[in-house]
């Protein structure tokens, strides 16, 4: 029996996995309970079960016994009428159940999962019919004043209220309804008990007394008091809101219990023996149990184990060229033999193991992708060591040709389950899912749920806005929480000097503060894994409950839970790159190469190393960062496996170590190796340990360790567990010298150097089979630009700050991008003649579905002759006035030679003799000139429409006529539209000031070293406002557009409050700084801005004109120069020097009185005078201004 101090049990509580109205966070919860000494505890959250789990667990690590139970929303006619919205409390009520056995809880799992699916309507739902069919093993309570029986007491409807519990005693029995009391110090609580009393007498029922638990400590009333104000959007001071009356719903001592209810004092005991009945053990099985059995052909006749070899056997022969039966007669016996042997070998692992059927259904819906021509990834994760997955097609990664591992994957002395994460077009990605649900059935599939909490900065905005701060203090309050990972409010408060103050000296702040801290972590809303998919081959409500996330059946649990329970989990992951690939293979297919095959691309291409180690490598998987551009121009690449390094080494710790890795491929003579027995391991990653592998390797050679305990070795060692490492150092040292004779003083030391490396070591599968990508992006970059690139800017189609970036990359590539034109265009990105046309549905506005229409009207009926031929063909559905606006303003009708701004004014007539038109066609009326009109002009050659155009179309303007937009109108079009700049660019302007200007070249300036000035002109663009993590100070970072390039650039606290008003978006400005070159990159500090036009005539000393000496035009050239010279006098000085044939006469300098306040247009002006045969331009020399830390004192 339990002691007298112990024989209450809380039986209604509410975490806060009861979105936004309990305020319970379990860690707190469990530890409130074991201060008070509690024996149980139940966890009763509003239609849900989603903290079961973890619930659970944390009650039974605590010593507290679980009660697991939902409170259910129940109505009395069928969840599946779903008329009207009913208001909580009248037509919708309350129900509290707990699960006393394994029965129970299966039946709550179908309750509340079949709520969810099934009678879900703003709540989810059951009904009386569902309820008594799922009762068994469930105890069941009266409830709390929103539930049924207790209302209909409420309002003295006594009958109906005996009827009601009459019900629930035929669907529970006796012996498992209990009446329920509570006492809030509300009113209508304490009505309603005499009523609830004298149904227990008459029903012979035992009654119990409750809590409605809704927070931990009554202090945290206010938190949870602003909590429901988050979830309802209201205010504190709102009167007319939802609230709890009173300060009373909080984890109580059994001595507040025993006061409130000393009346009735075997309500508390009962709360015990409710406890006792509860023997709940929920299974977390080892293993794969409970993943799903392959269902198998009908044609095939062995078994599951047989069919997975005979799979495997034939992958053999595809891969390898290798006969199963008769290895000694391949190519080569000893590889073919050593395939054979490791062939069995991982089958008879897998198969004593039981994971037989967890590869065949990976393979199935790999091969299924696979035969519809879904792109698939080469694998990821240590599954690309297993051969058997390589012979099977799950992954395309050659393991002995990477010297991978198999034990690392699947480790026969440790069981743990495999898991294949798999890559797939993030298009097609759904596709494979769908053939998932298909095939094992909807009820045995489904998503993973995501639980999204109240992060640091986020509570405080949310308890701000519920107290009315203004949104300018709530900003600057939240702001002054640092912007790292894993941030929360009490590290905050260690951090930031200026939050500690804030809250020290302001009340509003502190109570804010105060209530956030309460708040911080809970669960505030819940969402879907955007991979994680559960496969079984029963329906999943028997393990999991169920809910709907974005139209999709998703468990309940998360990943965590979802593990535990022993369910097969897949991630289905959307890889862009993939997309990229398959999108630049067809490209290459129809314009280049039909018979073109990625996956046979040689790993040796010369022209995929020369493109990387130029540091070029935008657009590359995995190797376009600026410290991985700058990486491989310092260990200048030449394998595939250089690459597979690079990849493992670019991490926090590891980098340290590239500095030997780079020293060791240039000079072998420096590479050393941790022992002499380790060479072969270590010896193609130049003496450094860079992979988890070589640890067990090294393990293996030294000491004597099987693979498999090799693994064990380095997970004690990644994990750092103590007790562990203690018996794997005395197994190792004992090992190297039963092994190798090694003494124990330097088998110690060799074990400290494994250690260090296994703490940092990465995967090498991992690493090898994204190095496979990472090959294959780079080698159609290399050699196939403009396929790749279009490609490339198909994958960003709708982002125009990424396509401006591409674009920008293509320009430095010397590839041009040209505008849309609706008889080019493809709905992306498309190679045309060696140049890439812009994709219809990248016009902002335009979108897929008129695209797609466009595209198939042109490829039925031929090219658009002009804009009113478009207009009178394409499907008026598809054809709103925005999308014409959008085509017109972007140049998709350039082809017809007409005006933009007169096919833009002549928008509406257009539409609305289209549409006439339309009407007339569809009432059968045919005028008499329709029946003579001459057929439609013909097309050329190219494809193109010739020069009969119509009116609108066929007219061109005269340049700097008001009959077009102006250059300005049509580029601001263009960029606002497109991301970029088609029919010119800003910086034209500048043309032959900026390059004079620029201190590098753009190519040119990243490859500098460390604290180079530089000074550089450009449009200023993507500007984002960040706050320094020191002190809060705001800086900025952009990018910087020349003609031939964008450039990401940072300017500091500093700089930005002496020259951030200079920054807007698309300003023309000219910026010096300096550059930061380190292990993660080179990044460009900019310390100066200032606009551009008012500065050039600043920079420039002096102009030398170079000039045809008897050139026609010379003397009107001189008499433009004099008149521009008198009109703007400053302070540039003009030379001339004159250009013969062979030799340049000396030059001649101007009147000291003549010079020049020189402006980019007067420049461009005389620039283009065809007198002028060059221009030569002297600048200021690079000067920046001294940093204030080093000014001298006053």
């Amino acid at each position: 029996m339990p002691s007298a101090d112990k024989n209450f049990v809380h039986l209604h509580v509410h975490s806060d996995y009861s979105l936004l109205d309990g305020c319970c966070r379990i860690d707190r919860l469990m530890d409130r309970a074991v201060e008070l000494g509690m024996p149980a505890l139940a966890l009763t959250d509003h239609g849900n079960l989603y903290g079961a789990i973890e619930f659970y667990n944390t009650a039974k690590a605590k010593g507290i016994k679980p009660l697991i139970g939902c409170e259910l929303y129940l109505v009395e006619t069928s969840r599946l009428e779903k008329n009207g919205r009913s208001d909580e409390g009248k037509t919708i009520f309350h129900l509290g159940l707990l699960a006393r056995n394994a029965t129970g809880y299966s039946n709550l799992l179908k309750l509340v999962s079949d709520a969810h699916l099934k009678g879900f309507y703003y709540k989810p739902r059951t009904d009386l019919e569902t309820l008594a069919r799922h009762s068994g093993g469930l105890t069941g309570f009266t409830g709390c004043l929103a539930s049924l029986v207790p209302q209909h007491l409420l309002y003295d409807r006594y009958e109906e209220a005996r009827k009601a519990c009459g019900r629930f005693v035929e669907i529970f029995g006796r012996e498992n309804y209990f009446v329920e009391i509570q006492d809030h110090g509300i009113a209508e609580q304490r009505k309603i008990i005499p009523g609830l009393l004298k149904l227990a007498e008459e029903f012979n029922l035992k009654v119990i007394c409750t809590n409605d638990v809704h927070y931990v400590r009554s202090t945290d009333a206010g938190p949870h008091d602003a909590m429901l104000c988050i979830q309802t959007g209201a205010k504190i001071d709102d009167e007319k809101r939802m609230r709890f009356e009173g300060q009373q719903f909080y984890l109580k001592s059994r001595d507040e219990m025993a006061k409130l209810f000393a009346e009735v004092p075997e309500s508390l005991t009962n709360t015990q023996h409710v406890a006792d009945m509860c023997d709940l053990k929920i299974d977390f099985p080892k293993g794969s149990d409970r993943y799903p059995k392959y269902p198998l052909p009908p044609e095939i006749k062995t078994d599951r184990a047989g069919y997975l070899r005979d799979l495997c056997i034939a992958g053999l022969k595809k891969r390898y060229g290798v006969d199963y039966a008769g290895p000694q007669q391949a190519t080569d016996p000893a590889l073919a033999q050593t395939l054979v042997e490791r062939l069995d070998y991982e089958l008879g692992i897998i198969g004593k193991t039981g994971f037989i059927d967890y590869f065949l259904v990976v393979w199935d819906f790999i091969h299924w992708a696979k035969e519809h021509g879904i792109p698939v990834g080469p694998g990821r994760g240590s599954g690309a060591g297993c051969i058997v997955a390589y012979l099977l097609g799950i992954t395309n990664l050659d393991p002995l040709r990477f010297k991978l591992l198999f034990e690392r994957f699947l480790n026969p002395e440790r069981v743990s389950p495999p898991d294949f994460d798999i890559d797939f077009c993030m298009r097609r990605r759904g596709e494979v899912i769908d053939y998932v649900r298909a095939k094992y059935g909807k009820d045995c599939v489904a998503n993973i749920i995501t639980y999204g909490t109240l992060g640091a900065k986020m509570v405080i905005r949310d308890v701000s806005r519920v107290h009315n701060l203004p949104y300018a203090d709530a900003d600057r309050l939240a702001k002054m929480i640092p912007d790292e990972l894993n941030m929360t409010l009490e590290i905050a408060l260690e951090k930031s000097a200026e939050l500690r103050d804030e809250v020290a000296r302001n009340p509003v702040a502190k109570k804010i503060m105060d209530q956030a801290r309460v708040l911080e972590g809970m669960v505030r809303n819940t969402g879907k894994h955007a991979a994680g998919i559960i496969i079984t081959d029963r329906p999943l409500e028997e393990f999991v409950p169920l809910t709907e996330q974005e139209g999709d059946v998703t468990v309940q649990f998360d990943m965590n839970a979802v593990g535990k329970l022993g369910l097969l989990k897949m991630d289905f992951l959307g890889l862009k790159t993939l997309t990229v690939i398959a999108d630049a293979v067809d490209n290459i297919r129809r314009t280049v190469d039909p018979t073109f095959d990625i996956e046979t691309i040689p790993l040796e291409d010369a022209k995929t190393f020369a493109l990387l180690n130029s540091g070029r490598t935008t657009g590359v998987f995995q190797l376009e960062s600026g410290g991985m551009q700058n990486l491989c121009r310092q260990i200048g690449l030449s394998t595939i496996d250089e690459i597979v390094a690079l990849i493992a080494l670019f991490r926090p710790g590891p980098m340290d170590w590239i500095p030997d890795y780079i020293r060791g491929k240039k000079d072998p003579s420096t590479v050393r190796f941790p022992h002499a027995l380790l060479e072969e391991v270590c010896r193609e990653t130049y003496g450094v340990m860079v992979y988890q592998e070589q640890v067990m390797e090294a393990a293996k050679i030294i000491a004597g360790y099987t693979l498999g305990g090799a693994d064990m070795l380095r997970r004690a060692m990644g994990k750092k567990d103590k007790e562990a490492m203690a018996a794997e150092r005395e197994k190792f040292i004992a090992g190297a010298k039963q092994v190798n004779g090694i003494d124990g003083k330097t088998s110690d030391a060799i074990f400290e150097i494994l250690n260090k490396f296994a703490g940092y070591g990465f995967n090498k599968s991992h690493s090898a089979a994204y190095a496979i990508l990472s090959y294959q992006t780079g080698f159609l970059k290399a050699n196939y630009p403009v396929q790749f690139m279009a490609a490339m800017l198909s994958s960003e189609l709708g982002n125009a700050e990424k396509v401006s970036h591409f674009v920008a990359e293509c320009e430095s590539m010397g590839l041009t991008v040209l505008g849309p034109d609706v008889n080019e265009s493809r709905e992306m990105f498309t190679p045309v003649g060696g140049k890439i046309r812009f994709g219809l549905a990248g016009i902002k506005g335009v979108g897929e579905g008129a695209a797609q229409k466009i595209i198939a009207e042109r490829e039925a009926n031929g090219p658009f002759v002009d804009f009113e031929n478009f207009v009178a063909r394409v499907d008026a559905k598809a054809l709103n006035k925005r999308v014409l606006e959008h085509l017109v303003k972007t140049g998709a009708f350039d082809f017809a030679g007409g005006s933009r701004k007169k096919l833009f004014d002549g928008i509406d007539a257009a539409l609305a003799a289209a549409s006439a038109t339309a009407r007339d066609k569809a009432a059968g009326q045919h005028s008499f000139l329709d029946m003579l009109a001459e057929e439609p002009p013909k097309t050329n050659g190219s494809g193109k429409p010739g020069s009969n155009g119509s009116a609108l179309s066929s007219q061109p303007s005269a340049p700097g006529s008001t009959d077009d937009f102006s250059a300005p109108e049509r580029l601001a079009f263009e960029k606002e539209l497109l991301g970029f700049y088609v029919s010119g660019h800003p910086m034209n302007a500048y043309a032959g000031l900026a390059e004079a200007i620029d201190t590098f070249a753009v190519d040119e300036l990243l490859q500098q070293s460390d604290r180079t000035e530089f000074r550089l002109c450009g449009i200023a663009g993507n500007l984002q406002k960040k706050l320094s993590k020191k002190d809060n100070r705001p800086w900025v970072a952009f990018t910087l557009a020349t003609k031939s390039a964008s450039l990401p650039l940072n300017m500091f606290a500093d700089a930005y409050a002496a020259y951030g008003a200079t920054l807007a978006e698309n300003a023309l400005v000219l910026v010096q700084g300096n550059i930061l070159a380190g292990n993660d990159g080179t990044r460009i500090n900019v310390k100066e801005c200032y606009p551009l036009d008012g500065f050039v005539c600043g920079i420039v000393r002096k102009v030398t004109w170079l000039l045809h000496p008897a050139h026609r035009e010379l003397p009107a050239f001189l008499h433009l120069l004099r008149e521009t010279l008198n009109a703007q006098v400053g302070d540039t000085r003009v030379e001339f020097g004159f250009v013969f044939e062979d030799r340049v006469a000396p030059v001649a300098e101007a009147s000291h009185a003549l010079t020049w306040k020189l402006n980019a247009a007067s420049f461009q002006q005389l620039r283009a005078h065809p007198a002028v045969a060059g221009v030569q331009l002297e600048t200021r020399r690079l000067e920046l201004k001294q940093d204030r830390r080093w000014a001298k004192r006053a």
